[in-house]
């Protein structure tokens, strides 16, 4: 049936009916399925558990009900989540009309008590935390969030760049110029003159900008746009079809979301009499923090900060919302380049007398070090400077001392730690106790061509050309790696975009143009729901806010558009 169904040319049956006629065909020809929640329901049948095991990813924005037909299709659940990062939101499927307010104060929770899935099944299920972090390249993106949100649990490791992965810009805003307190235009000047600065100079690393606000992303956008269209230099750094695109979103939309960069913009600014009022959108309302919590942990090697206030600025009486008061902190904490948690910062660990020994030999040999170099639990014993660059770091350099011993099992002593630490760019070189007090003089030898080596790599490594950011979709083997450092999609790649110009009002459009671009937008065969495809159109002619009139008219050019493809596939 399904190879009869493959050599048809049209009329072919529906995916849930043909699951229905041939599961076990279709699950060994495609093993693992991958779907929305929603999704489930349209494309497979509900009456026997067609697989043996259901995984829900960011299972903290899954409603309980929107998760119930998946589990329905499994013998088994695996749900991975986190329960201080987003919890679900009306923020997708409020349906504005164009005369609606921004909402920004209403209580975004769908549900109360159980207001996910991940939270649902918590008693249910064996929990395991993963306290390994991947993704920051130096730990003091992550080290705020690790303690007042994961209670320094979270297994972080520093990186070689120094103090240019945490910047915090202050905007001096104009006195005397209302209508600031939403949107602050300082910020959104600033913001913009960051992001072309950095596809001038950066272009081969990723970007998003996130802001607090849906008002502010949109002035940001829209400032952008028009910058873009003024000087078109930089277009390519904003393709879209890059696997990490360019984006401008607010905190709401970013969970699962990384860049290389981030710029967070508060937007937030004060009224023309100097003073700051608290109003501050989502970060009122109860989970706050977890909404901050996701906004400042999207970035892989480096966060800009920009707000047109510092954190003295800030009354900490003044409420007593969890959101706000952890947002004066990272306002701090940002100020200080990471440097200082504050009164949390732990204290460098005394060294032993063996690391003294160790210290004083390779000090003496002219290696730069720093002991205890890092911020959360894990440090390295020795961490060496580059000799002609401030803040770079070359050379990790362990002992087999308290550190060492302190690690659960031998494979995150010996091998995982040092495994990511070169994944990070370090250099990385072992002196053993008993070596050491054997043969010191050959261990401070072996130590100071461990070091020339890692100075020459890393000068290699600084002096070669970027690698260019790849498309979307990188093929991968069994085993999950790339075998080419830049494959394209198997999925066809979408011809160039008609001729439509965004930005216009929705009754300037004819309906052809609209048809255009639903079919341009549909022509890449992606599977999409109605729905999908018209906050597509949305995104991509540049409209904010889903008004009855412009709901209609794309809902119309949809419709015709799938009306019209079906009648082409008709025999004659």
């Amino acid at each position: 049936m399904v190879e009869a169904q493959a050599a048809r040319q049209r009329g072919h049956k529906p995916i849930r009916e043909l699951f229905a006629d041939a599961p076990e065909v279709l699950t060994a020809l495609k093993p693992c399925w991958a779907m929305s929640p929603l999704l489930v329901s349209q494309l497979l049948p509900g009456d026997v558990p067609y697989f043996d095991v259901v995984v829900f990813d960011e299972a903290s924005q899954v409603l309980p009900a929107d998760a119930v037909p998946a589990l329905l299709r499994a013998r088994r659940a695996v749900v991975a989540g986190d329960d201080r990062q987003l919890p679900p939101t009306s923020f997708f499927t409020a349906a504005l009309t164009e005369d609606d307010e921004e909402t920004e104060q209403a209580d975004l929770a769908f549900t109360s008590g159980f207001e996910s899935i991940l939270d649902t099944l918590a008693p249910l299920l064996r929990m395991r935390m993963l306290i390994w972090h991947y993704r920051s390249h130096d730990e003091r993106l992550i080290a705020f969030s690790n303690l007042h949100l994961y209670d320094r649990a979270l297994t972080t490791f520093p990186g070689i760049s120094g103090d240019e992965c945490l910047e915090h810009v202050l905007v001096t805003q104009p006195p005397g110029v209302g209508g600031q307190e939403d949107s602050s235009s300082a910020e959104v000047q600033v913001v913009v003159e960051r992001v072309l600065e950095h596809a001038r100079t950066r272009p081969n690393e990723s970007l998003g900008v996130i802001s607090m606000g849906i008002k502010h992303a949109n002035r940001i956008s829209e400032a952008l746009r028009r910058a873009r269209t003024a000087d078109p230099r930089f277009e390519a750094f904003f393709d879209e079809t890059l696997e990490e695109a360019f984006f401008v979103k607010n905190l709401e939309r970013v969970q699962g979301d990384e860049r290389d960069a981030i710029i967070l913009s508060v937007g937030y600014g004060k009224t023309a009499d100097g003073r700051l009022l608290y109003r501050f959108g989502p970060l009122l309302q109860q989970g706050g923090q977890r909404r901050l919590n996701v906004a400042i942990t999207r970035a892989k090697q480096r966060m800009t900060l920009v707000s047109s206030f510092a954190h003295t600025d800030m009354d900490p009486d003044r409420s007593p919302a969890e959101g706000i008061r952890l947002l004066a902190g990272y306002l701090e904490y940002a100020a200080s380049r990471g440097r200082s948690l504050g009164p949390a910062t732990l204290a460098t660990p005394e060294l032993n007398p063996f690391e003294i020994s160790v210290r004083d030999a390779l000090t003496a040999a002219e290696i730069p070090l720093v002991p205890q170099y890092g911020a959360s639990g894990y440090r390295i014993d020795f961490a060496a400077r580059h000799p002609t660059k401030p803040g770079r770091m070359v050379l990790a350099i362990e002992c087999d001392g308290a550190s060492y011993h302190a690690a659960p099992t031998a494979r995150d002593r010996d091998r995982l730690r040092q495994d990511q630490l070169e994944v990070l760019g370090w250099s990385f070189h072992r002196i053993w106790s008993t070596e050491w007090f054997r043969n010191q003089e050959a261990e401070v030898t072996t130590a100071v061509d461990a070091y020339r080596q890692a100075v020459a790599a890393a000068d290699e490594l600084d002096a070669a050309p970027p690698a260019d950011r790849v498309l979307v979709h990188r093929t991968t083997d069994e085993a999950g790696t790339s075998p080419g450092a830049s494959t394209l999609a198997t999925v066809p790649v979408r011809g160039p975009k008609p001729p439509v110009p965004p930005g216009l009002p929705i009754d300037q459009y004819t309906q052809r143009e609209l048809v255009a671009i639903v079919r341009w937008i549909e022509s890449d065969t992606l599977l999409r729901t109605e729905d999908q495809v018209l906050a597509e159109v949305m995104r991509v002619l540049g409209f904010q806010r889903r008004g009855s009139r412009i709901v209609a008219a794309i809902q119309q050019a949809i419709a015709q558009a799938r009306r019209s493809g079906q009648e082409r596939l008709r025999p004659p």
